[in-house]
């Protein structure tokens, strides 16, 4: 974040140096800021598209974590289940002296 930060504040020095020289008639150095500024532009563009690829991953990884939790405890349930069947058939046949 602080990357950006910085990245934002450049922006507004460039667009406020562009302001002022065209203010003052000075348009030289017009096209060089103007390039630094948009090249700037494209950065935090590409630096946010990446932060939302990034967060879209993260929500999907989560998702799929929350699915694979529901299954296992699922699973652990029925086998739960089954063992308590099979420890209960267990105790009746032991329970049965021949």
């Amino acid at each position: 974040m602080n990357s950006l930060n910085s990245d934002l504040d450049l922006l507004e020095n460039l667009s406020k140096k562009i302001s002022d020289l065209i203010y003052n008639n000075e348009f030289t150095q017009i096209s060089f800021l103007d390039a630094q500024r948009r090249s700037l532009i494209e950065k935090i563009k590409k630096s946010e598209i990446k932060k939302n690829h990034i967060r879209k991953r993260i929500e999907t990884l989560v998702e799929n974590n929350l699915e694979n939790i529901k299954s296992t405890e699922k699973k652990l349930q029925n086998l739960s289940k089954n063992h308590n069947k099979f420890s209960k058939r267990l105790k009746a046949y032991s329970s049965i002296k021949c």
